[in-house]
């Protein structure tokens, strides 16, 4: 059962409100709706799977349970999608074993394979729960390939000359689901006018302001409410230009929101006043679309020159290392969330 440090107890199925208390009695979750998805199984695959695996004529396909050794065909759902298993007991199996990688809601089943790819939820039950309880930050395991690519990124953009950092939690971000609706149109549109393959989106840094200590453990994974909190309110509702300006007053290319490809450089605005022993920094999805590289600063800039989506400034001349900046709030979402420590 998670718990903050002030000893509130935390729903066991969403990890983000607490507990449901009756008559001084703590319940394992909040209300009935977490209760209830946390003791099903997790959609309707997963009720059809005991039902219809049992018939060796029902939704098999010729393809084999991935099981080692299994030579049974794996089951299909009534999508035609296969299960990659001939049934419940070696799904859990393979999650239990480190064969399959586990859901990121209910770290019970396997993920699902969606048009060749690899979701971070086992069914759209889970998915639809994620959305639901967003904002939400989803505590990726060491083993699995999204917390390794995000730390080799992180260690590899460390450009500075100091000791590389070590790397101690990775989260997935779902933050609000307006913002991510916007984001995604404005990639769309982005790559419709450009024809650019995902408006030329990149994964980059940011660091800034934590006044709490979310993510430094699974323990710790509440939004905090301290209004100089940046951390919390990107993750909360991603990124605001009318924030951007308050803490430096100054952007070498105008009044714009900054990232990195230079995880290094993002250290530097990492800001902790909540008493952790390790730092934070985003990982953010960023449409650069068309861009201009400068090498000299342009402070005056409140939106890219014309015909262009983004600036990226490069090193030499002004700058030692790398930053690319957008000038609308659709423009940008954060991704992961990378606890570290120096």
């Amino acid at each position: 059962m998670a718990r903050n440090r002030s000893g509130i107890r935390y729903c066991k199925n969403c990890n983000s409100r607490p507990v449901y208390v009756e008559n001084g009695r703590a319940h394992d979750f909040c209300g009935k709706r977490c209760a209830t998805s946390f003791h099903m199984v997790s959609d309707e695959l997963h009720d059809q799977f005991e039902r219809l695996a049992l018939s060796p004529a029902a939704n098999k396909s010729q393809v084999p349970c991935k099981f080692p050794k299994c030579r049974s065909p794996a089951f299909v759902g009534a999508d035609g999608t296969s299960s990659g298993y001939c049934s419940n007991k070696h799904r859990l199996e393979a999650v239990k074993t480190g064969r399959a990688e586990a859901c990121l809601f209910c770290y019970k089943w396997p993920k699902a394979t969606i048009e060749g790819t690899l979701s971070d939820f086992c069914s759209k039950k889970c998915g639809q729960d994620a959305i639901l309880n967003a904002p939400v930050i989803l505590s990726v395991p060491m083993s699995q390939i999204s917390f390794k690519d995000v730390k080799k990124q992180f260690l590899d953009g460390w450009k500075h000359p100091t000791a590389k950092p070590t790397v101690v939690k990775v989260y997935k971000i779902y933050s609000d689901q307006n913002h991510n609706n916007n984001f995604m149109r404005y990639r769309q549109s982005v790559e419709r006018r450009t024809g650019l393959p995902g408006g030329n989106s990149k994964r980059r840094w940011h660091g800034t302001v934590r006044e709490c200590r979310l993510g430094d453990s699974d323990n710790d994974l509440m939004l905090c409410s301290i209004g100089g909190c940046s951390l919390c309110s990107i993750i909360r509702s991603s990124f605001s230009l009318a924030q951007a300006y308050k803490r430096t007053n100054f952007g070498r290319f105008g009044h714009g929101i900054y990232t990195s490809a230079t995880s290094s450089k993002s250290n530097d605005y990492v800001a902790e006043h909540g008493g952790s022993p390790y730092r934070a920094v985003l990982l953010s999805d960023v449409v650069l679309g068309k861009t201009i590289k400068l090498t000299t600063g342009n402070t005056s800039l409140r939106e890219p020159p014309r015909g262009y989506d983004s600036v990226v400034g490069e090193p030499g001349g002004d700058l030692n290392y790398d930053e690319s900046i957008v000038y609308k709030n659709e423009a940008i979402r954060p991704l992961f969330l990378v606890i570290y420590r120096s």
